[in-house]
């Protein structure tokens, strides 16, 4: 089976500047990703999908170009608007360099979750080859959104009468193990993208767990300062 993975990383981020090229550990933000793309041996080669050649001369400068391709996005492609799901769709199998066989199945590994490795890739590649069915990585939360409530002007409201601040079971140790997608990995059939079905990426896949460890989202400066502990404590290298 042949396998392509997909890092999208723009160039535009409004809650932190030049995020994806952002140092973590001494090296931009989404290396990490094409790193643990290009040493998984599942994977045939990766599609590097940007809107900054800056970032493409980056990734070849440190990687070389043997196993990397680029697909270049214009602005509106690559906009905070866009959901990257409704692009490759839209893109399709033109996404892939038209010089190669298209693969039969895509990986889309999100730049902003840095510490998934080979190992979960090949892990999660074994998961979609045994079952048939699509994959997608989750974590446990790190505090149960059965808690969830919104703020009012005069006061609260809880999003289910279930909510232990309704009914007062509010041990930890009574509340269910629940879960969120934490981008890392996503695979599926390449005929996907050009079908009108599925509509998520989630669509009838397995979950694939991670440890919360791992699923840190690079979504604000304090992130970086997080991910930046995690690996001075061992938990991550």
């Amino acid at each position: 089976m042949t396998i392509a993975a997909i890092v999208p990383a723009r160039s535009g981020s409004k809650r932190v500047k030049n995020k994806n090229i952002k140092l973590l550990g001494g090296k931009p933000l989404f290396f990490w990703t094409l790193e643990a793309c290009l040493r998984a041996p599942s994977i045939d080669f990766v599609v590097l999908s940007t809107d900054s050649m800056e970032y493409w001369e980056m990734a070849v400068s440190a990687f070389g170009d043997n196993s990397l391709h680029l697909d270049l996005r214009s602005e509106s492609e690559a906009g905070d608007q866009k959901k990257i799901y409704d692009y490759l769709k839209e893109k399709g199998s033109a996404i892939f360099d038209q010089n190669h066989p298209i693969p039969e199945a895509f990986i889309l590994a999100l730049p902003t979750c840095p510490f998934r490795t080979e190992e979960h890739l090949e892990s999660a590649i074994g998961v979609f080859k045994k079952t048939g069915a699509p994959v997608f990585s989750c974590s446990e939360y790190e505090f149960s959104p059965v808690f969830a409530f919104q703020i009012l002007e005069d006061g609260w409201e809880t999003l289910s009468d279930d909510n232990p601040m309704i009914t007062g079971s509010t041990r930890s140790q009574d509340q269910p193990d629940l879960y969120r997608p934490n981008g890392a990995l996503y695979i599926r059939s390449v005929s996907d993208l050009s079908s009108p079905q599925p509509p998520t990426l989630y669509t009838d896949a397995r979950p694939f767990v991670m440890q919360r460890s791992e699923s840190i989202d690079i979504d604000h400066e304090e992130d970086f300062i997080i991910a930046e502990g995690l690996m001075r404590a061992g938990y991550v290298t």
